[in-house]
């Protein structure tokens, strides 16, 4: 018996530490954003703003850079892809893209000043207004995004302007209640 768990712990796998090349040293603003709707610029200044809310506490283990979490999440949100092809493109399991995904949407939410009303009442109202409307329950608002066509730019920051469509517009989001009124942050 002792023989037995003796061959067993001789041959356990060995650990495999992905590798987790940056994409951002790779690629350029016109992939970036088509990857990420992000050109490096906005990317590196949104990884600096979450950066003391999501660096690894560790250094041990390889842990996931600061860099990619944002990535990975801009990645999900940009396509809405499943966790598992999320991580696939970035070495990472997917495990990890879903313990890593909320903290770094909290931590942009924060950054950004994106805020819900968290006001009971007020949340109970919302809900009811919509539950009135197409009986779907606890909804708060409905999210939709348009890209506005804009007059055509020079200059350095022209190819932020170009939209995946390939005309230069303004990538706009909004979400609204049920009266169709805009909820600002």
């Amino acid at each position: 018996m002792a023989t037995y768990l003796l061959l067993q712990r001789a041959l356990r796998r060995e650990r495999v530490f992905r590798d987790r090349s940056q994409p951002l040293d790779s690629l350029d603003d016109v992939d970036l954003i088509s990857r990420y709707r992000f050109p490096r610029r906005v990317l590196l200044e949104l990884i600096d703003a979450v950066d003391a809310t999501c660096r690894p506490a560790t250094n041990r283990s390889y842990s996931i850079p600061t860099q990619l979490q944002v990535l990975c999440t801009l990645r999900f949100m940009a396509k809405a892809d499943f966790f598992s092809e999320v991580g696939d493109i970035h070495g990472i399991s997917k495990s990890s893209v879903c313990v890593f995904l909320p903290r770094v949407c909290r931590a942009l939410n924060a950054f950004l000043h994106i805020d819900f009303p968290t006001d009971a009442q007020t949340l109970l109202k919302m809900k009811e207004e919509f539950y009135a409307i197409a009986h779907f329950p606890n909804v708060v608002g409905a999210i939709d995004g348009t890209l506005i066509p804009i007059r055509g730019m020079n200059g350095e920051d022209e190819p932020v302007y170009v939209c995946r469509k390939n005309f230069h517009a303004l990538n706009v989001q909004g979400v609204v209640d049920a009266n169709m009124r805009y909820i600002l942050a």
